[in-house]
């Protein structure tokens, strides 16, 4: 059995955006026969009656302050399937996005992780910068013949797991930290030597923050994970540079951001539109860029 786990933590709670998620979902649960369980906070019997249209859905309430990955977490306790799939409520699936994330346990995969875009014209160099080779977009569409590529990360709002592997891991509590608690249980999945299949046609869309506000938040945010990321990746890939790379605070990670606009901007050249690219990474690139620097602050202050 499939369960599809989907957390409302991305939208707060609102209807609307679970409405649009679970009828785009809907066609898809009823071909694979899928378990739906939804997170959710304070949602009334009513609403929820509503949104589920007749279709059995595990609801799993949990507390206002619950974190993104309590979310996933809890979602999962309330699954039975073989392979628990995840999905934030604040995304857009293709038609056939379930089919093909699911498809690789077949062959043997124990995780697989899909691949998100945002949307709109910016969405190639706002992938470069949140989304790396996970571009729904830039991925290009995979024959049987190929053999499964794998990826060293992946993003909890697409991806797949066998349930025994999850089971024995989930998403670690880590503070402070916003969202980089995927990529700490990918290093994890690398050391165990668990590979990640990349399904390149398990696409779906990502929402873009709902307003300015909290755009700029969440890239002051990813600022500072990049600061509490970079301990997990020394200890994995150079633990001997690790002491002394730690020894020199923010200045590894500034450097890191700095390489990555190099790499996006000349996307922006490449791929158009330039000026408004070259602006979009100019403004990210600041804001991640104070996010590192201040990184305590900011988390004090935005979580």
């Amino acid at each position: 059995m499939i369960s599809l786990v989907v957390e409302t933590w991305n939208v707060d709670g609102e209807a609307a955006a679970l409405r649009r998620l679970l009828y785009v979902l809907d066609p898809q649960l009823d071909r694979l026969g899928v378990e739906l369980v939804v997170t959710h906070v304070g949602l009334d019997a009513t609403t929820r009656e509503t949104l589920a249209n007749g279709r059995a859905v595990t609801w799993v309430e949990l507390p206002r302050g619950a974190t993104y990955y309590e979310h996933k977490n809890r979602g999962f306790d309330a699954t039975t399937g073989d392979i628990v799939a995840f999905i934030d409520g604040d995304c857009a699936p293709d038609s056939d996005w379930l089919e093909e994330l699911v498809g690789p346990f077949t062959k043997g995969a124990k995780v697989v992780a899909g691949a998100t875009t945002y949307p709109g014209a910016l969405a190639p160099i706002a992938n470069a910068i949140d989304f790396p080779y996970f571009d729904g977009v830039n991925a290009k569409k995979c024959t049987i013949a190929d053999a499964p590529p794998t990826v060293r990360n992946f993003f909890a709002n697409n991806v797949a797991f066998e349930r025994s592997v999850f089971a024995a891991r989930k998403y670690p509590t880590i503070e402070p930290m916003f969202h980089g608690q995927c990529q700490v249980l990918a290093l994890r999945l690398l050391q165990e030597g668990i590979p990640v299949t990349f399904a390149a046609n398990a696409r779906l869309t990502h929402a873009w923050p709902d307003d300015l506000r909290e755009w700029l938040e969440v890239r002051l945010l990813r600022g500072a994970d990049t600061v509490s990321l970079l301990p997990y990746l020394l200890a994995h890939y150079t633990p001997r540079a690790a002491p002394t790379v730690n020894r020199l605070g923010a200045l590894p990670t500034l450097a890191l951001i700095a390489a990555r606009a190099i790499g996006s901007s000349w996307q922006a050249v490449r791929r158009g539109p330039a000026l408004r690219g070259l602006g979009f990474v100019a403004i990210a690139t600041v804001l991640d860029s104070i996010g590192a620097a201040t990184s305590p602050s900011i988390y004090r202050l935005l979580t």
